[in-house]
């Protein structure tokens, strides 16, 4: 029995030689803050930014 539908293309697990956290938790960050960004009717405040940066 096939765990993946046929001509779906399966992926390598990741190496965690190539895993950069300090950059993974960067990208965090500004996901975070482009959500936020989006769904705001109004420029966000410098107030919300460092709580959404967890300063």
């Amino acid at each position: 029995m096939a765990l993946h539908p046929l001509g779906e293309r399966v992926s390598e697990p990741l190496d965690d030689r190539l895993r950069d956290d300090d950059a993974l938790a960067e990208i965090e960050l500004t996901s975070r803050l482009m959500i936020a960004a989006s769904g705001a009717g109004d420029r966000l405040s410098q107030d919300e930014i460092d709580g959404l940066l967890g300063l």
